[in-house]
């Protein structure tokens, strides 16, 4: 486990903490909550689990929902209480809850904080009884890998569920997932087209891109990650379309463009990486940028427009946002 220094450089947001450098789609101070967050489920079945219950006032949470969509990247649970929201959050270790419970302490005044030791239970079938299939549009549907023999009228991603990366229940996935459809079906993403999944995580992204006869590379600064995602390419089969490797965009070729970019990361990072994704990116290309709270896009937009592109297209789902370009020196069409 690493130390809490992670932690000390400021987020601009609400006043919280970021370490801003890792651009995967989970979030850096995971790390400092330790490696078996990584891990399949089936490993939590011989050890405990702990507990924090968050109960909090609906008129200012905006600090708390902040502080989970920040560093709670596996999920949590939301109860509506009427004038009050329980959140409830599972952590593998005790002191990776208590350091969480601390900033909510430190952040969020008035929430009433309880925190147990959660009984041995069986987590691998605690999983799957959570895990459902997830469909996306016409196109595409998701599927653990104990549901891949069932028969489906779209495509199947199957995936190896993972605590720490996309299993496709998140709204800024399902955004991604959303307009490749979109645009594949509007002719605006052939089967000739070279892709990049940058943070690629589980791999979702790229592998629905495969299964639609792309071809591209998946990159990850997160090993384990990469390892999720090697597997998941086994799974689905698309091996000699999406390679994944890990590293940065800065490490790849700059001389090597992409007919399409895809980034699912945090809104921060598509800024400051703004000008290496674009150097990357064909001049009549496609950009997909997703990991974008509502309220973050209009500023994120306005830095890329001058950068040199177009006004981009918004898809929207609860309070997140994905922006898509269709063509930097194009008019944008709507996907």
């Amino acid at each position: 486990m690493l130390s809490p220094e992670p932690l000390k450089k400021p987020c601009p947001v609400q006043g919280l903490v970021r370490e801003e450098k890792y651009y995967t789609r989970a979030c850096p101070v995971q790390r400092l909550f330790g490696a078996s967050l990584h891990t399949n489920p089936a490993l939590f079945s011989s050890i405990p689990m702990y507990l924090l219950s968050i109960n909090h006032h609906r008129k200012n949470q905006n600090a708390l929902e902040a502080l989970l969509h920040a560093y709670i990247s596996w999920g949590w649970e939301e109860e509506d209480l009427g004038e009050s929201t329980l959140f409830t959050i599972y952590f593998d270790q005790e002191k990776t809850c208590r350091i969480f419970k601390g900033l909510v302490l430190e952040n969020c005044p008035g929430a009433d904080i309880q925190e147990k030791k959660v009984p041995l239970q069986d987590w691998n079938s605690a999983w799957k009884d959570f895990f459902k299939p997830i469909e996306v549009d016409e196109r595409f549907i998701i599927l653990p890998d104990w549901l891949k023999n069932t028969s489906q009228d779209r495509i199947s991603i199957i995936i190896t569920p993972k605590m720490a990366f996309g299993t496709g229940h998140h709204a800024t996935t399902h955004l991604c997932l959303q307009a490749v459809s979109r645009l594949y079906a509007r002719g605006l993403l052939p089967p000739d087209t070279r892709f990049l999944d940058l943070g690629t995580g589980s791999g979702i992204l790229g592998i629905a891109c495969a299964k639609l006869g792309m071809t591209g590379l998946g990159v990850d600064i997160d090993p384990t990650a990469v390892g999720n995602a090697l597997e998941n390419i086994a799974a689905n089969r698309v091996g000699e379309r999406f390679q994944v490797v890990e590293g940065e965009i800065a490490s790849l070729d700059p001389d090597i463009k992409f007919d399409l970019i895809l980034c699912n990361i945090l809104s921060s990072t598509l800024q400051q990486l703004a000008r290496e994704i674009l150097m990357r990116l064909n001049p009549s290309g496609v950009l997909i940028l997703s990991g974008i709270i509502d309220y973050q896009a209009p500023r994120l937009a306005k830095h890329y427009q001058e950068l040199g592109l177009p006004k981009p297209v918004e898809l929207k789902n609860q309070e997140w946002s994905a922006l898509i370009w269709t063509g930097s020196c194009k008019k944008n069409q709507n996907p």
